[in-house]
Formats: structure tokens, sequence, C-alpha cells
């Protein structure tokens, strides 16, 4: 999502004032800089501290208005009553991912876990595990000050060195799982915000069957969540999807209908309508 083609078109799009730059901005900060003065539009990436919005509303105050890329974010801030002008720019994926149609991955493991892992999701993995031990999935562990990748049947399989390696890698597996941040003890960490992250989108450019959770909110309706797999609540529910994937051929068709809406490219259409 982060590449300077936004930048250029805005640039391009704000002719005669080509002075005003678009800047991404993981957390707010809560100083002074470059990133929040009059010739700057932040995009907020993460917003996660509710203590300091009055500190985050005037830090921000000489902005010409703020992208927010959380719908229930952008939802908190109108209801602190935000001077700036609040528009909402949803995360994407850069179209360099972009998923065709007929496109085909080789798929070497049943499960790949990509990152942080849900921790219900994980208990009904291992619960799942104990019945089924032919399963075979990968999990991200740290060794050593380095990520590795370790497969519950052949141990450690290597590192990813890069971003293509990242990619490769969860196009290797058939199904992967997925759960916005602020549930099952996460609650802490982002106030109980639950963002859809661009890791989402990724795992569906692989051409993954999702196993996920996450609670029904302004933003996941936004995201239609509801329509890559409901979020799942059981052991029960857990096993009967699981095993509906490992059967199903890869859902690239659907995949790729679903992305066409959050590409980069889409994105910047967005960006045509800031006045």
């Amino acid at each position: 999502m982060f590449n300077g083609k936004l930048n250029d078109l805005l640039y391009e799009m704000l002719n005669p004032t080509p002075e005003l730059s678009l800047y991404f901005e993981m957390l707010p900060t809560l100083f002074k800089s470059f990133s929040n003065n009059t010739k700057t539009i932040p995009v907020i990436v993460d917003f996660f501290d509710k203590s300091n919005i009055e500190l985050f509303k005037k830090t921000y105050k000489q902005c010409p208005c703020l992208l927010i890329t959380s719908l229930e974010v952008l939802n908190f801030l109108q209801e602190n009553h935000f001077r700036n002008k609040l528009i909402h720019f949803p995360m994407s994926l850069p179209s360099i991912y972009k998923l065709e149609p007929d496109q085909w991955f080789e798929k070497k493991y049943d499960i790949v876990l990509a990152g942080r892992t849900n921790p219900i999701l994980w208990k009904y993995l291992k619960q799942y595990e104990t019945q089924h031990p032919e399963i075979e999935y990968l999990q991200q562990i740290q060794q050593n000050g380095e990520l590795y990748y370790r497969s519950n049947k052949r141990g450690i399989i290597g590192k990813v060195h890069s971003r293509q390696d990242y990619i490769n890698l969860i196009r290797s597996g058939k199904i992967s799982f997925y759960a916005t941040p602020g549930i099952d003890g996460g609650e802490k960490r982002t106030n109980g915000f639950n963002p859809v992250t661009p890791r989402l989108f990724e795992l569906l450019s692989a051409g993954c069957h999702i196993i996920a959770r996450y609670p029904k909110n302004i933003e996941t309706d936004f995201y239609q969540l509801e329509t890559i797999c409901p979020s799942i609540n059981s052991y029960d529910e857990f096993e009967k999807h699981l095993k509906i994937a490992l059967k199903s051929i890869q859902p690239i068709k659907k995949n790729s209908e679903y992305l066409l809406k959050h590409y980069t490219a889409t994105r910047i259409e967005l960006l045509k309508e800031i006045k």
C-alpha cells in the first residue's frame, strides 16, 4: 500500500499547490513535526491511544485533512469533534500482488500461519491435530533473534529473507488463519479497536482459504468479512470449515473478485475527491 505512486499522483492532482504531500503515519505523532503541518496530509494507519485524544487533536490541527484507514477509528474521532476534515481511506493491497482469476499456486502445506496467531484458533488447531495427526502446518517461531517457519512434521524449513519470500510462503498454503487484532487478548493493546489489516488481502491474493475470528462492527461490515468466512466461535465450527477447506480447490475466482475493491489503484481514486 505504501508506495511513491500515491505521492506522485497527489503532486499532480494538487497543482498549482504542489507543496502539499501525503504521509503515511503508522501511529499518530504527539509532537510537532513535518507530518502534521499545513503542508501535509497524514494517513493515520494505527490509532489505539484514546487517552491522548486532546493532544492528538492539538498536534494535527494545522493539517488540511486527516485520512483515517479505520472506519471504526474515524467514527471515534468524529465523536471527539476534530476540526480537521476526516476522510476514510481504507487499507489496500499493492496492485503488484493482484490475483488474476486464472492463476494457480502449488500448495505444499495444509496450513500456513503468517505472523501472530490468534490464541483461540491456535487452541482449536492443536485440538484438531490430536484427532487428525496427518495435518501439516507451518508456524512462525523466533530463534536466536531471527524469524523462522517450522513445520509440525518436518521441523524448521527455513526463514523468510524478503517480502517476496513471504509472499511465496503464504502461496504454498491451502489455508491460513486471520483475526482482527483487538480480540482474544488483543483488547489491551488496541483499546478495543479492531482494524482490518492488509494481511487479509495478502492471504486472499495467495489463493488461501481463510479461517477467521473477528467481531461484527462497522469495520468488518465495510470489508464484508462474512462473505469470506464466518467468525469462528466454537471448535465444532472450526473443524467443519477446516475440513471443507482441505477438500476444496483454491478459491482463486472468489478471492480475485473480492480483491478488486481493495487494490491501491482503487484507493488512489479516493485521493482525486479530496478538495
